[in-house]
């Protein structure tokens, strides 16, 4: 515990790091409440200001509250800090992380109540911030499992305990519920939490007022996800690697059901917007339960993008991987979106670059095994990837930003594609798209790349600042860029992406 206290910073410091954490860095998840955390706080400053006793828990859920906030600061409140404090600002990040972890080890197992699941829980937000996905899965667990040692999991009608610690621990189990087969998803790991018992969902009424009934609580889009988690989980063999195409059909239905079921602020087609001015939070939920929902439908139709079908295909395959292009298409649609409305502060924020690069990515292997140009909305994919690809560029700053960007490029450098195709893969930053400036990360702005009235993906509005060529010709690459694909070192991303699954041996120039 000294170890601890002495680490953490003094208090003007703190009040930085935990004030960008509840006003900014806790929308993503709202893990915290902010009402109570702030009334521990102050409590606990109190009683270290008297040299009284101070509670592990508390102090380990305070440290993980500054390692996480500090990851993701503006850059006025992370000069601030690192000039004053004398110390590089990811540094310090780490240290607060590593005495964390420390002293929640003293905690025994069911000792800590819900400030102990919350500051787990934290420890895998903080790890999938920094892009170790394999450790953020083991601390999931362990956040799972203190969580079910208090009794989550069960009917907390029978646990005597007041409505609002009922409510918090409903919020709470419901958010590692919705991570839980996220995860499983993204590392193909199985399943921690048994989805045989139904999930509690929170009454998300705490935050509004009677006259805002209609208001998303910070905390719907995590109900949100943990419903269809459920949804989805009932489908036999859901989280195989492959799906037969009567699973994949039951998968489509649900993610349906489930979209028809969003609040007017989250709907797909014309969301109601009153509150995106006051609330910032509801836009970026907004595009990340598109984001989520358009990811499960492309999920069991992705093989779809790496065969080539020629005119003479069966029309259900057809079918299939027309369904497939549209899903991604959606989905790098929201994804641009809900990247484009966390940066520059979110750069880190690995789930909207990985699903526009992972949606890339297949897109750029469907215009590769595209040999008869047959392609449904080929010149949609292009326009899509050139846009994708300049995203990317937005976020090299970040571990995962700089392996996507770097794949992203690569590939699209190899893809035989003709020269007016190439010319739309050109695209750069500086143009407009939909009539808006879209400006580079020096600027220290972020922007919506398109327009947000929840319509199909309107990337053919991208204009060039070049003339395009009336030569067609096809454009011959050199293939050298995928070849070098399998020099780049990986490092931890390959926990969550496999160039195999691209099916891209026969392009190997090697083999040619």
């Amino acid at each position: 515990m000294e170890d601890a206290l002495r680490l953490i910073p003094p208090k003007p410091y703190t009040d930085i790091l935990v004030q960008h954490f509840l006003n900014e860095t806790n929308y993503q998840y709202y893990s915290i409440y902010p009402p109570t955390f702030s009334h521990d706080y102050s409590t606990w400053w109190l009683g270290k200001v008297k040299g009284q006793p101070l509670t592990a828990e508390f102090t380990c859920l305070l440290l993980r509250v500054c390692a996480c906030s500090a990851l993701v600061l503006f850059p006025g409140e992370r000069q601030k800090l690192e000039s004053e404090l004398g110390e590089n600002i990811q540094s310090l990040s780490e240290r607060y992380h590593h005495a964390a972890r420390r002293l929640s080890s003293t905690i025994p197992p069911g000792k800590g109540g819900l400030t102990q699941v919350r500051q787990l829980f934290l420890t895998a937000s903080w790890f999938k911030t920094e892009a170790l996905f394999v450790e953020s899965w083991h601390a999931l667990s362990s956040a799972i499992h203190e969580a079910q040692e208090l009794g989550f999991h069960r009917n907390s009608a029978k646990v005597s305990i007041t409505e609002f610690e009922r409510e918090m621990s409903r919020r709470m189990w419901c958010i590692l519920c919705a991570w839980d087969w996220q995860m499983s998803h993204l590392l193909s790991r199985p399943i921690i939490i048994n989805n045989n018992n139904s999930v509690e969902l929170p009454n998300l009424r705490l935050e509004s007022p009677d006259s805002q009934i209609e208001l998303p609580s910070p905390i719907t889009h995590m109900a949100l996800q943990c419903r269809l988690g459920q949804m989805i989980l009932k489908i036999p063999g859901m989280m195989n690697e492959s799906l037969s195409p009567m699973q994949s059909v039951s998968v489509q239905e649900e993610v349906e059901k489930w979209f028809a079921s969003l609040p007017s602020a989250f709907r797909l087609i014309d969301p109601d917007t009153r509150w995106d001015n006051t609330h910032k939070y509801v836009v970026m939920q907004r595009h990340q339960l598109h984001a989520v929902g358009y990811m499960v439908k492309l999920k069991p139709l992705k093989q779809c993008l790496v065969q080539n079908l020629d005119q003479g295909a069966p029309s259900v395959r057809k079918g299939r991987q027309s369904s497939a292009i549209d899903y991604a298409l959606k989905l790098m649609d929201a994804s641009h979106r809900l990247l484009g409305c966390m940066l520059p502060m979110n750069a880190k924020f690995y789930f909207a670059p990985f699903l526009i690069f992972d949606t890339a990515s297949l897109l750029c292997s469907a215009i590769i095994h595209d040999h008869t140009r047959c392609l449904p909305q080929r010149e949609r994919i292009i326009q899509a990837l050139g846009v994708s690809v300049n995203m990317l560029g937005l976020v090299r700053i970040t571990k995962t930003g700089a392996i996507c960007h770097s794949i992203l490029t690569k590939l699209i450098e190899g893809l035989p594609v003709s020269l007016m195709e190439r010319m739309s893969l050109n695209y750069k930053y500086s143009e407009n798209i939909d009539g808006e400036h879209y400006t580079t990360p020096e600027s220290q702005h972020g922007s919506a790349l398109l327009r947000d009235d929840g319509t199909h993906p309107n990337i053919a509005g991208i204009r060039s600042s070049v003339a395009l060529p009336l030569d067609l010709a096809s454009f011959e690459p050199t293939n050298s860029g995928i070849a070098d694909i399998a020099d780049i070192d990986l490092g931890t991303f390959n926990q969550i992406w496999d160039l195999g699954n691209l099916d891209l041996d026969f392009f190997d120039p090697q083999l040619s």
